[in-house]
């Protein structure tokens, strides 16, 4: 008797939740690039704005430039917010392309819906959306509030991905809530 989708999920699970991490510290990593050239840019301009001194008195702050400077780290870290979308739109618009991400090729596993097939373009786009849930949020976060933001943002996100993994865990059909939403399930590409 040939196994259904389901089963072949949950023998695939192991392999599946080293890909979920091959894919998670590839993100992080390029996120914390981008975080770490935003923080050295607000950094500059932050010294830069207390090196600023009025004519009246030569020792004071400039008002003027510490404003300046707070609102170009504003649009500087939205910047970053939307740099880290434009990586996310990549790696997963790659992945819309190929049915895979490079964790998933890494551990030989790939999406399928409940027949078996390749998922559609609507399922794939689905099972992103919901695990990209919190990146609103994380924007917001993120831009208003700086490198605080990134690191609220940062904790966000991984507690929906902690909370997506528990559920691909425990779930008796190995699916996280974005298969669930899409329909459609994790298997071994070799089989």
């Amino acid at each position: 008797m040939a196994a259904t989708v389901a089963e072949d999920a949950v023998e695939a699970r192991d392999d599946r939740v080293v890909a979920y991490l091959i894919d998670f510290a590839i993100l992080s990593a390029v996120a914390f690039g981008l975080w770490l050239v935003t923080f050295v840019l607000n950094t500059v301009l932050s010294i830069g704005a207390m090196a600023a001194t009025t004519p009246g008195d030569p020792g004071a702050m400039g008002g003027g430039s510490m404003l300046a400077a707070g609102l170009l780290g504003i649009v500087i870290n939205f910047t970053l917010w939307i740099a880290i979308g434009a990586v996310l739109v990549y790696y997963f618009g790659y992945y819309a392309m190929d049915n895979e991400t490079v964790g998933k090729r890494s551990q030989d596993v790939a999406v399928v819906d409940e027949t078996g097939s390749p998922p559609s373009q609507r399922d794939r786009l689905i099972r992103t959306a919901v695990l990209l849930a919190p990146f609103p949020i994380m924007l917001l976060l993120g831009g208003i509030l700086g490198g605080f933001g990134f690191v609220f943002a940062l904790v966000l996100m991984i507690g929906w991905l902690l909370i997506e993994a528990a559920v691909m865990l425990v779930s008796d059909d190995a699916q996280r809530l974005g298969n669930r939403v899409a329909g459609t399930y994790v298997v071994s590409a070799t089989k």
